[in-house]
């Protein structure tokens, strides 16, 4: 987040990020099944370990395949399913690092025969001979985020590979178009496929909601990091992929490879200012508890003047009147009747309060990773900076209060969480803003639309937040993608 200063600059310096895919490519992760409900699955890889990272992998794209020989004809004018001509290949990653080349049978892959580096921390189809490529190394990114994310993860992952072989198939993927609308696509076929898993119709795969959700935590790890100019967009960042996920679960695969899906827009997007991208897009924790406005405290960040502003108009064009919320810090909300609450609206005194260390909590909460450079090994890294995760706590309170003020509507219960984070949405819509446009002081800067994605997820269900009132991390992701892309009125 950030108020608005002067004259924007570009930002000359190169963001520093770890390239993790090709051109229509994307990174997976390493598991085993959610649930056993199927003898492992008899397909053939090349290069195969025999180990449990490959066998989950052949078991979710033995699931993939199925579904798709089921769906294919709907996108397709009724044809069949062609299958992989080129095969599934196996790498070990760390031994390309060593080596600088691919032993073996797998070198034969056309994509590996260009560049064996390219498989490392990658998993990808390659459109040179139709083929689907890995690498299985423990310390690459692929297991590395299965063993903290679970194993529906790799499940998703190979669907969204599956996703490109099916542009291959259909022709999608001549259109000369930006590749991050060819990845988006790839991710609402793997939502369509997470449908089927839902509704236990793959034969390998079972989830409970809590891996769903723990499965889309980790989708978020192979976001874009903040691109350096839009040249750089590939993948998308975390809201862009998990809302086409959405697509695919809500719609199904008709919908992902109908032409018009290609018209979907976009919030992945590189800083405007050097102030911006030296901060990381950051407000300092002080500067979001700081209720004041900007114009007479210098101190302020300008969160919850602006919240007032937007709700005050929101209801002006409805015909109501808006009382400005307040904000307090307190141990638990002076109206908590559970003493594990240490955040959350009072309708009251019209005030959301906070507790410092739950605010610090928020605030340091965004999981991310790096690669080395040297040995190409893989870290993930938790409790980073995330100014809006926390904002996106406190505009979940402002969603409470116009339930309360506006519309006189109960404020527990699954129904007001999930207005909330759909009116939440819809806020961020209005200040996800580019450039120095004057009508808006109080903007949200590139990375804050994962940190309110990771918000939805992790942190406004939590006890201490506004507990999970019988919500999934999944359902308050789709309300806030709803309020974003339709509004409030559609809340």
């Amino acid at each position: 987040m950030h108020r608005r200063f002067g004259r924007s600059m570009q930002v000359a310096a190169v963001v520093a990020a770890a390239t993790l895919a090709l051109s229509a490519c994307s990174t997976v992760t390493n598991g085993t099944p959610s649930l056993r409900v199927a003898a492992d699955a008899d397909l053939t890889v090349v290069g195969d370990s025999g180990n449990q990272f490959d066998t989950t992998v052949k078991n979710s794209l033995s699931d993939v395949v199925a579904f798709w020989k089921v769906n294919y004809p709907s996108i397709a004018n009724g044809a069949s399913l062609p299958p992989v001509k080129g095969g599934y290949f196996s790498v070990d990653g760390q031994q390309v690092v060593d080596t600088g080349s691919v032993s073996g049978p797998a070198a034969k892959d056309g994509c590996i025969a260009r560049s064996a580096k390219a498989v490392v921390n990658n998993a990808f189809f390659c459109f040179v001979d139709d083929s689907i490529v890995w690498d299985r190394a423990q310390a690459h990114l692929v297991p590395v985020l299965a063993q903290k994310y679970g194993t529906l993860l790799i499940a998703l992952a190979f669907a969204h590979e599956f996703g490109h072989a099916l542009q291959f198939r259909t022709g999608n993927y001549k259109l000369d178009l930006p590749t991050i609308d060819f990845e988006s696509q790839a991710d609402c076929a793997a939502g369509a496929f997470l449908a089927s898993i839902l509704k236990n119709q793959t034969a390998h795969f079972r989830a409970t909601p809590e891996q769903v959700d723990e499965a889309l935590t980790g989708y978020l790890q192979v976001r874009d990091s903040t691109p350096s100019s839009p040249q750089d967009i590939s993948h998308g960042n975390g809201f862009d992929r998990l809302s086409a996920i959405d697509d695919g679960l809500l719609h199904g695969p008709t919908f992902c490879y109908a032409r018009q899906y290609f018209d979907r827009k976009f919030t992945e997007r590189p800083f405007v200012t050097d102030t911006d991208y030296k901060s990381g897009g950051n407000e300092t924790l002080a500067q979001v508890i700081n209720p004041n406005d900007p114009k007479t405290d210098s101190t302020a960040g300008g969160l919850q003047p602006d919240l007032n502003r937007f709700w005050k108009a929101a209801a002006q064009l409805i015909g109501k009147n808006w009382t400005d919320v307040k904000i307090a810090q307190a141990e638990h909300p002076k109206c908590a009747s559970d003493t594990s609450s240490e955040f959350g609206y009072c309708p009251d005194d019209n005030t959301v309060y906070f507790s410092n260390s739950f605010a610090s909590e928020a605030y340091n909460s965004l999981d991310d990773k790096t690669i080395s450079r040297d040995t190409h090994k893989v870290s993930l890294l938790e409790h980073q900076p995330a100014d809006f995760a926390l904002g996106t706590l406190f505009a979940v309170g402002w969603g409470m209060a116009v339930r309360h003020q506006l519309f006189n509507r109960p404020m527990d219960g699954k129904d007001a969480l999930l207005a909330a984070s759909c009116y939440t949405g819809a806020y961020a819509k209005d200040i996800n803003v580019a450039g120095t446009s004057t009508s808006h002081a109080f903007a949200l800067s590139p990375p804050d639309m994962d940190e309110a994605t990771s918000a939805m997820l992790s942190l406004v269900g939590q006890d201490k937040a506004y507990g999970s009132r019988g919500t999934t991390g999944l359902q308050r992701i789709q309300s806030f993608v709803k309020g974003y892309q339709g509004g409030l009125s559609v809340c």
